[in-house]
């Protein structure tokens, strides 16, 4: 008889764990969200505003069903640094997400970087940290494309509390839809509700059990601020290379400018723009694409796409191939955050209601903004000699977005003293529930989340394959 594993979340993490033990495990996924944005739960801003809507997806495939998540490896330096296993632990995971999420092989990617790279130098850009972004064509929603629907058992219900074994375990999970209460016993127990609820959850089972662990859930929080900052018109023929389709796929890869601050990473994508912007124009470029993305057939959207011609020009690039020749860039600042220790994810209930919402304080300090500012400086710079002429918008940190990359807020770590789960995403502590979502992540550096979060699902799918949990114990060194 297989043993049962609970996972809870059906997004990005929940799914590719789940693929990854259905041969091995009898797989349960408990799910509340009812749709791709569920209003039932929702997120409060205590800090800076996150512009970004919504802040996370809820039902099957959780955010693949909003967001065309592009595809990018957190550099080596970042796990080196802040990661308590290095790069290689993770790389053959790596490889094999990146097939799944987009059809395509990491190593045709990466040979085509290297390759894009040289062409880069070759136009007259001076060598740079330059990381490699790939888009499939087509966005995927994991629940569907990894064809769970009827493989796994799906229950619609919210997580309320933990029943506790006597062996520094879960027993079951208590579950609730309406008044309805029950139990969802199993060996194995993941937490996939995301950067933003895995930590409330893991604050729920505080109030039972204190472990030093627990002290870290929803502290470490890190969210990159999004923002266009500039514009550059360039001496370069850089419209044939900003969206360069990878041959033998049909997707497209792009190569953010990476600067230093601090010990942070900060990148820049180019995008191109229609014309260069005066004064007396608009000072930042809007985008209506998500919203597309979620729903297609809205013909207002269309109408609205077509005020923004930038993103015109994005599109026709991107889906069409097609590359008007422009000398115009926009350029779009993605920058690591430095983490802190505080407090920044918590639940409370609201009193008008008597409903659950997530809090969220999202805060940039002063020396950060500083250090963005010199970036935009550092970047400006380093495009010195293929730049006719630049300009930074003003109050450009007026119109910074989080990006919806919820990380750290309960976070890998070597001991309990400084995180919440160890090496192998179990909580420390805890003999067999585990973690598998963007909490996990200790620094993503300039990356986008989700193909890391995917690999760490492949990872601990691996790692319960070969047993279903470990004892403290046995964890130990």
């Amino acid at each position: 008889m297989k043993p049962k594993a609970v996972i809870v979340g059906a997004g990005l993490g929940g799914c590719m764990l789940a693929h990854g033990l259905l041969d091995s495990h009898d797989v349960v996924i408990i799910e509340r969200g009812a749709a791709a944005v569920d209003g039932r739960y929702p997120v409060v801003d205590v800090g800076l505003p996150a512009v970004t809507d919504p802040h996370f997806g809820s039902g099957l495939g959780g955010s693949t069903q909003l967001w065309h998540n592009g595809l990018i490896e957190i550099d080596e330096e970042i796990f080196a640094a802040h990661w308590p296993f290095p790069k290689s632990a993770l790389d053959p995971y790596y490889d094999q997400a990146f097939a799944l999420l987009s059809g395509t092989s990491l190593t045709r990617v990466r040979e085509a970087i290297g390759k894009l790279r040289q062409r880069y130098r070759d136009i007259g850009l001076p060598d740079g940290l330059l990381q490699g972004l790939y888009y499939p064509q087509w966005p995927r929603n994991v629940w569907e494309a990894l064809q769970l629907q009827g493989r796994v058992e799906v229950v619609r219900a919210d997580v309320v509390d933990f029943q506790l074994d006597e062996s520094d375990g879960i027993a079951s999970l208590t579950v609730a839809d309406g008044e309805l209460r029950r139990q969802i016993p199993g060996e194995v127990f993941v937490l996939a509700a995301g950067g933003l609820s895995s930590p409330v959850l893991l604050q729920k089972l505080a109030a039972r059990r204190q472990l030093p662990a627990l002290r870290h859930a929803g502290a470490h929080y890190e969210d990159h601020p999004m923002g266009f900052v500039g514009e550059v018109e360039v001496t370069v023929p850089l419209y044939r290379l900003w969206n360069y389709r990878v041959p033998g796929t049909d997707g497209n890869l792009r190569l953010p400018l990476v600067v230093k601050r601090a010990g942070l990473h900060m990148s820049f994508q180019l995008r191109p723009a229609a014309n260069y912007y005066r004064n007396s124009r608009r000072e930042r470029v809007g985008s209506v694409l998500n919203d597309l993305r979620r729903n297609p057939w809205n013909p207002w959207r269309y109408l609205q796409l077509f005020k923004h011609w930038d993103d015109v020009l994005d599109i026709l690039s991107f889906k069409f191939g097609i590359r008007l020749p422009t000398r115009h860039y926009t350029l779009l600042l993605c920058a690591q955050m430095p983490t802190a220790p505080e407090l920044s994810i918590w639940g409370e209930q609201d009193s008008a209601n008597g409903s659950e919402r997530r809090l969220r304080r999202w805060h940039l300090s002063d020396d950060f903004r500083r250090d963005l500012d010199a970036s935009v400086q550092d970047v400006l710079a380093w495009l010195a000699p293929v730049t006719r002429r630049a300009r930074v918008f003003a109050e450009w940190q007026n119109g910074l977005s989080s990006a919806a990359h919820h990380s750290g807020t309960a976070r890998l770590s070597t001991d309990a003293g400084a995180g919440v789960c160890d090496a192998d995403a179990r909580v420390h502590g805890l003999r067999n529930l585990f973690v598998c979502d963007g909490s996990l992540i200790p620094s993503s550096g300039i990356a986008n989340t989700g193909l890391t979060i995917a690999a760490l699902a492949l990872r601990l799918a691996a790692h319960l394959r070969r047993r279903p949990y470990r004892t403290p114990e046995e964890s130990r060194p």
